[in-house]
């Protein structure tokens, strides 16, 4: 199999705190930049992942804490 070369984002559980890394999801790629999840390999709580395209980051959001900045939620 080959090595998976895709950038690694550090991100932090808003749950437990455990730093851990992601990649950019599929929609994240596609400029959805607020529809990436995951779940904490520690706690196992379920993040919402938003990529900052502008100083090419990412951040972990507890799930329900998380609002849509634009009409029409987060595809809209």
């Amino acid at each position: 199999m080959a090595e998976d070369k895709r950038k690694r984002y550090e991100i932090v559980c808003p749950y437990c705190g455990k730093v851990q890394y992601a990649c950019k999801s599929m929609l994240h790629e596609m400029g959805y930049n607020e529809a990436g999840h995951g779940t904490c390999i520690e706690c196992k709580g379920f993040m919402k992942l938003i990529y900052n395209p502008e100083s090419d980051t990412m951040t972990a959001k507890e799930w329900e804490t998380v609002k849509p900045d634009r009409k029409g939620g987060l595809f809209g």
